[in-house]
């Protein structure tokens, strides 16, 4: 009996604790925190970024100097057949002959016409770029995974509305049914009310199916297991007073894609000068030391040694290249150009996109006020035509009205307010206020 015990505390400890687990709660400030250190297309922005930074250095601008160490050993078998002023004549067959080298040589650009630094700085332009890209991602990402929450609670919201009507639904059941126990109305009505419960209830079930599928989606978007069981906040507090002019002007100075844009120009203005660095002198410098042995068993020379060190310096003057480096400067002065238009014309969209946000949430905000005062209302109006119904001074197609109304309410207030949750969040993406 004892034992019993023992396995029936433990298995209401170990169902508890399984039960409390799947209902963890995901706060917005977790899930946010999960989709910056899981979401795919973070991680891949991230790696986009780590490349741009290993190939920001001056090896790969070719400011350092290459170092190479060179080594041969050949073996030949040569026909020699010679003659010499001195009238001696050597003819031999299959002559083994040996050469070896080998030699440490350095090769390095000490001019090429400030090429060299003008690539550093897109490298490093390209490597600020793709962190500027790494956060621009994740203030996409945000919004998406926010967006994505507060239709969960939306969803959580409206089952708990449908729920709250279900109640009134009952409540139109029992007193139908007291009414025709009694003989004062006819089946109708108390049938009717059957038919709007069930309906309701299958209602929650759809709604439920539609709540579990937005919980799959935010699982996708958080990078994990799509089966995770989770739950989220209860309400949608919308308490955001922007300043139209204030988020114009932070649009303007640090949105993302206007950082990125202007990055570009710079980006291009470095390659125009790696272009113009093509008419100027090359001049490389170079040192190395050498060693070379041939071995041979007949010939003029039976053996020969050399080593030593070697320093030199050559230079590369451009004088005529059929006119491409005009041509390759003029291509790039347009790009440059284009790239400067790019830069106006998205500020001019950001500019339009943020003025329609900013209206968007303003009208969200009207609505949801006028929504919330149309609901106290219903509200009031269904508890009054319920009892009306009760004390049979009213009929079941005016509580019916009245509970589809009130029911309508609630939709639209939490519509409304979702509507003003994802205009707030529009406007904070658009002025990288997401993620401080």
């Amino acid at each position: 009996m004892k034992q019993l015990k023992i396995l029936f505390i433990t298995f209401i400890f170990t169902f508890t604790f399984t039960f409390l687990k799947a209902q963890e709660l995901l706060t917005p400030e977790n899930a946010v925190a999960l989709a910056i250190s899981n979401n795919f297309d973070i991680v891949i922005a991230k790696s986009d970024a780590e490349i741009s930074r290993i190939y920001n250095n001056k090896a790969t601008a070719g400011m350092l100097p290459t170092i190479n160490v060179t080594t041969g050993d050949v073996f030949n078998l040569s026909n020699i057949n010679q003659k010499f002023t001195t009238g001696q004549e050597v003819k031999k067959n299959w002559v083994p002959v040996n050469s070896f080298n080998a030699g440490v040589n350095v090769n390095w650009t000490i001019f090429d016409g400030l090429k060299m630094f003008a690539t550093k700085d897109r490298l490093a332009a390209l490597q600020s770029l793709g962190e500027i890209q790494v956060k621009n991602q994740i203030q996409n990402t945000v919004a998406q995974v926010l967006t994505a929450y507060y239709d969960i609670v939306r969803q959580k919201q409206q089952i708990k509305a449908l729920n709250e009507s279900a109640k009134i639904s009952v409540e139109r059941v029992n007193l139908s049914q007291k009414k025709f126990d009694v003989g004062y109305n006819d089946k109708t009505p108390l049938l009717q009310a059957k038919v709007d419960y069930s309906t309701q209830q299958i209602n929650i079930l759809k709604q439920e199916t539609v709540l579990l599928q937005s919980k799959i989606a935010l699982n996708q978007l958080l990078a994990r297991d799509a089966n995770i069981e989770f739950n989220v906040i209860d309400t949608i507090l919308v308490a955001y007073q922007p300043n139209l002019q204030t988020l114009k002007d932070t649009v303007l100075q640090q949105n993302f894609s206007i950082q990125f844009a202007q990055k570009n120009i710079e980006v291009a203005k470095f390659q125009h000068k790696e272009i113009k660095s093509q008419r100027l002198p090359q001049i490389n410098f170079n040192t190395g030391y050498n060693f070379i042995q041939n071995n041979s068993k007949a010939g003029l020379q039976l053996f020969n040694r050399s080593y030593g060190p070697t320093i030199g310096l050559n230079a590369t003057i451009p004088i005529f290249n059929g006119g491409m480096v005009k041509k390759q400067l003029q291509a790039s002065a347009v790009n440059i150009a284009t790239k400067q238009i790019l830069v106006d014309q998205l500020k001019n969209d950001l500019d339009t996109k943020i003025l329609a946000a900013y209206r968007n949430f303003e009208y969200a905000i009207k609505v949801l006020q006028l929504n919330e005062d149309n609901v106290k209302v219903a509200e009031e109006n269904v508890k009054i035509t319920l009892e009306r119904f009760r004390l049979n001074q009213s009929n079941s197609l005016e509580i019916k009205q009245a509970q589809s109304s009130y029911e309508d309410g609630l939709y639209n207030v939490i519509l409304a307010r979702y509507n003003a949750k994802i205009a707030e969040i529009e406007l904070e993406r658009l002025s990288n206020d997401l993620v401080k």
